[in-house]
């Protein structure tokens, strides 16, 4: 029998949950590699690697269009902060990376909000994030999504207007317009 004080406390570890799908996942087995549903811990120091290669990915996806490496999560703390955040890096040449519509191209970086779409070929993760109380671990969660991320979640950006040159927030647009080009907008404000 253990006594109570010789037991480490236990601390919860961040988690990112990240929500993967691909159009033809059943067809191509491009998640082969990952084992969903089944927590896994990571040190906060190392980057966590995501493309094709094996050996120097933890995450590995089973497509050719992949990059070797493909993009890296890294945690960080703010200064005076004693909480993980994480950044997002484009390791591709060949292809941009999108993180809630701004486009990462090669070594760009930008830090990850509490929830995320990230998307890049015809990938798509949802990465949110739970907070914890290590700052020397963390912890990721993969979970194979049923339909497109972008459907799940609607994420706000800035839109220009050509017309005006001003600024809208996609927040004040209705959920069912998906506005991408100006001639959407045009067809949006029309519904």
């Amino acid at each position: 029998m253990h006594n109570m004080d010789d037991i480490e406390t236990e601390e919860i570890l961040t988690c990112l949950r990240i929500t993967a799908h691909h159009p033809l996942h059943e067809i191509k087995n491009v998640f082969k590699l990952i084992n969903f549903n089944k927590k896994e811990k990571h040190l906060a120091e190392d980057p966590l690697k995501i493309g094709r290669d094996t050996k120097s990915c933890h995450i590995s996806l089973y497509d050719r269009r992949v990059s070797r490496v493909q993009f890296s999560i890294q945690a960080f703390r703010h200064f005076n902060s004693s909480q993980l955040f994480f950044e997002i890096q484009n390791l591709s040449r060949r292809g941009k990376l999108i993180v809630n519509n701004i486009e990462l191209e090669y070594l760009n970086k930008v830090e990850l909000p509490k929830k995320a779409l990230v998307r890049f070929a015809e990938f798509q993760f949802l990465v949110e994030k739970e907070d914890g109380e290590s700052t020397e671990n963390f912890e990721t969660f993969f979970e194979l999504a049923r339909a497109p991320c972008q459907e799940v979640l609607y994420v706000p950006s800035m839109s220009p207007v050509p017309e005006t040159g001003l600024l809208i927030n996609a927040c004040s647009i209705p959920p069912y317009c998906s506005i991408q080009t100006p001639v959407e907008m045009e067809e949006c404000e029309l519904k």
